[in-house]
C-alpha cells in the first residue's frame, strides 16, 4: 500500500519573513502565523472572522499552549490580529516568496494531476477604475500564473493597458524553480497572449511554440 504524501508545513518557509514588531510583543510571530493559518483553514477568509474563530475556540486553543508569551492565558484579540496583518503588509515580497517555496516544495510531494507536466496558466484582469480617460491613464491590468495543481498562483505581474505586455513580462519570471523540480510544465494562456514578441520572449526563455495546440512547453 502506499503511503499518503506528507506535505510540509509551510511554517519553516513563513518564519523566514521577518518579524519587523518591537521585541517585547505580547504574542510570538510563529504563533500568529499558526492562528491565522488555522482560521483560513477552517473557513474564515477575513481578520475580523478570523478572530471570532480564534475567541470561538478559545478553551482549545489554550490547552494546546497557544497563548501570551507572559502567562499563556490569553489569546490576540482582533485589533492584534489587524496588528499582524499589517506588519505583513509591510513585507509582501517577502511573505509571497515564502509562500512560492513552500508551494514548490508541496509539488515535489504531490503527484501531479497530469503525469509527467504541469500546467501553469497565464490569465489576466483589469483593475476596475483604474483608468481614469480623461488624463489619459489607462486601465492597469494584472496577470497572474496560476498553477492548476495546487489552486493557486505563483506569480503575480502588472502592466498598463495591455495584457500581453504584461504577460511578457510575467513569462520572463518564470523558469528556474520550476526546472529545478524536473518536470516539464507547460504555460497556457488565451488570444491575448498569441503575440511575435510574446513568442520571442518563450524562446529566450529555452521554450517552443505551437500555434496549432495553442500551448508553450518551458523547460
Amino acid at each position: 500500500m502506499n503511503e499518503t504524501p506528507r506535505i510540509p508545513s509551510p511554517i519553516p518557509y513563513l518564519m523566514q519573513v521577518p518579524d519587523l514588531r518591537a521585541h517585547n510583543t505580547t504574542y510570538d510571530w510563529r504563533m500568529l502565523f499558526m492562528l491565522v493559518l488555522m482560521g483560513l483553514g477552517s473557513g474564515r477568509t477575513n481578520v475580523l472572522a478570523i478572530a471570532q474563530w480564534v475567541e470561538d475556540q478559545r478553551d482549545w486553543l489554550l490547552a494546546q499552549g497557544f497563548g501570551r508569551r507572559a502567562n499563556g492565558k490569553a489569546l490576540p484579540a482582533q485589533a492584534t490580529l489587524y496588528r499582524f496583518v499589517w506588519a505583513l503588509e509591510q513585507q509582501v515580497s517577502a511573505l509571497e516568496e515564502a509562500l512560492k517555496a513552500w508551494a514548490l516544495e508541496v509539488l515535489k510531494v504531490l503527484d501531479p494531476a497530469h503525469p509527467g507536466q504541469m500546467v501553469v496558466n497565464l490569465a489576466g484582469k483589469y483593475l476596475k477604475g483604474s483608468a481614469r480617460r480623461g488624463v489619459g491613464d489607462q486601465a492597469l491590468l494584472l496577470v497572474s500564473a496560476y498553477l492548476g495543481q495546487l489552486g493557486l498562483s505563483l506569480w503575480q505581474g502588472k502592466a498598463l493597458g495591455d495584457e500581453a505586455v504584461a504577460g511578457r513580462q510575467l513569462i520572463m519570471q518564470l523558469g528556474p524553480e520550476l526546472s529545478e523540480l524536473g518536470i516539464p510544465w507547460v504555460v497556457t494562456a488565451d488570444a491575448a497572449h498569441t503575440e511575435a514578441q510574446t513568442a520571442a520572449a518563450i524562446l529566450e526563455k529555452g521554450g517552443t511554440t505551437s500555434s496549432r495546440s495553442r500551448r508553450t512547453r518551458l523547460p
